[in-house]
């Protein structure tokens, strides 16, 4: 009977831990779920994203390129790029038999969404868009989507989660990798150089200059097995010649010994130019840049511009408005989501023949 009363004792005892157990099963907190540590950066930039991409197999097939009509949405005329954009839209508008109808948004992202809206209501079969907000364009995109219109973007860059067929863009960074190269092969001694920005945070800038600094170090390491070139000083030009004339001014008289100073666009490396030339430096400073505008070329003949990255416009709508009627016409589909012009650099010895897509 004692063994009987302690085994009954013992599971009692078991019965009741058991159900402690349970009940401090039941109220524990679920085990914490891994979850990644948020990328260096997350707190003021979007991780990086694909491209959304529109059911291409829905979008109309158009066989005859005369019976298309484009709408075309650009987000200002109000300087030579964006002037040489809309002329070359009318241009393959002409060289292809289609309808091209323009509005310009002047600027503002909200008018390029009444823009678009306006376009599609008038009978636009497809989009081709200059965006003037990367973010403001994710709306618009969705309500081109929603019509089964497919849309082909120019020049500007979009956030990812814009609906788009193709992007085709200058390769800003192989611009100015290719200035790089060219400035490492003019010069065999120490590089000594000045940076002139359009503004804090544009990425194309961003693109063009560390681009530059790229190719110099990879041609110098070519030529020499090693590196021979110091950024002593940078300036911001806010784009423009006057502005671009101001930065350089400081940056000659903070940092006497550059003999290069590498300007993001022709419009600043002009400025760069005149103040070269009042500070009686002509012959001691290369000066390069990036466009390939018509008066950059003539500073070239000149001889007082060293060398400009070939960002055309011209070239870039001719490219773009080939794969976009291949694409309706059904001739290929099979269109990457962002796509390229070819860098390409202008200098004395090859400027006679780069002339046609000059703007």
């Amino acid at each position: 009977m004692k063994t009987k009363g302690r085994i009954v004792a013992i599971m009692l005892a078991l019965l009741l831990v058991a159900g402690l157990l349970a009940g401090c099963t039941e109220d524990a907190p679920p085990p914490p779920v891994d979850t990644p540590p948020p990328a260096a950066g997350d707190a003021t930039t979007p991780a990086p994203a694909v491209p959304t991409t529109p059911d291409t197999d829905s979008h109309a097939i158009i066989e005859n390129v005369t019976d298309l009509v484009v709408g075309f949405s650009i987000k200002n005329m109000h300087n030579p790029y964006l002037i040489a954009m809309n002329q070359t839209m009318e241009e393959q508008a002409a060289h292809f038999g289609y309808e091209l109808m323009t509005l310009n948004a002047g600027g503002d992202a909200a008018q390029q969404q009444m823009d678009v809206e306006d376009l599609i209501a008038m009978g636009a079969d497809v989009i081709v868009m200059d965006a003037q907000d990367p973010v403001a364009t994710i709306a618009i995109s969705e309500y081109i989507a929603s019509h089964n219109i497919p849309l082909f973007l120019l020049n500007a860059s979009v956030d990812p989660a814009c609906i788009f067929v193709t992007i085709v863009q200058s390769n800003n960074t192989g611009l100015g990798s290719a200035v790089g190269e060219w400035v490492a092969d003019q010069i065999d001694g120490p590089v000594r150089i000045g940076l002139l920005a359009g503004n804090p945070g544009n990425m194309t800038g961003f693109a063009r200059r560390t681009g530059f600094i790229q190719g110099l170090t990879e041609r110098q390491l070519e030529r020499f097995n090693s590196t021979n070139f110091l950024v002593q000083t940078m300036g911001w030009g806010n784009w423009s010649a006057e502005l671009g004339m101001e930065a350089a001014e400081d940056m000659l008289v903070a940092a006497p010994d550059i003999n290069v100073i590498f300007a993001e666009n022709d419009a600043m490396a002009m400025g760069v130019i005149t103040a070269v030339r009042n500070a009686g430096r002509e012959g001691e400073v290369l000066v390069v840049g990036i466009d390939g505008m018509r008066d950059a070329l003539e500073l070239i003949e000149d001889g007082v511009y060293g060398a400009t990255g070939v960002n055309s416009p011209i070239e870039l709508v001719r490219m773009a408005m080939q794969i976009m009627v291949d694409y309706m016409t059904g001739e290929n589909r099979n269109i990457p989501s962002q796509i390229h012009t070819t860098p390409g650099m202008v200098y004395a010895g090859n400027v006679a023949t780069r002339w046609d897509t000059a703007f």
